[in-house]
């Protein structure tokens, strides 16, 4: 499979929040790392379809931010970011089942011909359909080390319980066995969220695909009805909630 091969992720997200009140969670979900055949459509298999339709898919309206809609336009984003020597790129999402999706955040894994790390773009999507990317680097264009963060201020709107204030930083793993990434969100006045998403990597088979699907059968439905209970959670807990402001002129940190 190697680091550079697609793979199926059973993974664990955890989001972890102490102010103005303690909610914390912890939830399977089951993600799949396509490489560059996978999302132009030239490898495909029983099970997975890219642009048409299948029992687990992918179709290009699903990603993609303004000015940035395919991966050579983010290769194109890294560059002008400075950060050179792209040689594949990897998308970790969470793909349609039976028709359906809804990614909170998917990140494009950008590397080098060695398997390094040069840069990830973190997509973010809100449920107001809304979208924004946070490109993380290294520093002066350096590889994005697995003990180091990155770091980004917040510009995008994505949960009402928070405001459009603070900083987020980023820690990323990715290698042959494993995946992992954490977000830490300081919203600047005491409070926050700490959100981790984890799993091993598994082969990308037609097995391995209906095992996801019977795990967890509603997919992306499941996760968009999580989202909305953890929000039931926190208004019956009493957190503030803040109305949807207009999107960013820019789309891209």
């Amino acid at each position: 499979m190697g680091v550079t091969g697609p793979s199926v992720v059973r993974a664990q997200v955890v989001h972890a929040r102490s102010a103005p009140v303690n909610n914390r969670f912890v939830y399977g979900v089951d993600y799949l790392l396509l490489d560059e055949a996978l999302l132009s459509g030239s490898r495909s298999s029983r099970l997975f379809s890219y642009g048409r339709p299948n029992l687990v898919s992918l179709h290009s309206s699903d990603h993609g931010i303004a000015d940035c809609n395919s991966i050579e336009d983010i290769r194109r984003l890294a560059r002008d970011a400075g950060v050179c020597g792209i040689e594949t790129a990897l998308l970790l999402t969470h793909p349609r089942y039976w028709g359906y999706t809804f990614n909170p955040v998917s990140f494009w894994f950008l590397l080098g011909d060695a398997g390094n790390l040069r840069a990830v773009l973190a997509e973010v999507h809100n449920t107001f359909g809304d979208r924004y990317g946070y490109l993380c680097t290294g520093e002066n264009g350096a590889d994005i080390e697995r003990d180091r963060w990155t770091s980004a201020r917040k510009r995008f709107h994505v949960s009402p319980f928070f405001d459009i204030a603070g900083t987020y930083r980023f820690r990323f793993l990715l290698d042959e066995a494993r995946i992992a990434v954490r977000i830490v969100y300081d919203d600047g006045a005491g409070g926050g969220l700490d959100t981790a998403i984890a799993g091993m990597r598994r082969p990308f088979t037609d097995r391995e695909l209906a095992r996801a699907l019977l795990r967890r059968p509603f997919g992306a439905a499941r996760t968009t009805a999580l989202i909305y209970w953890q929000a039931l959670r926190l208004w019956r807990k009493g957190v503030p909630y803040r109305r949807r402001p207009q999107p960013p002129r820019q789309s891209i940190t």
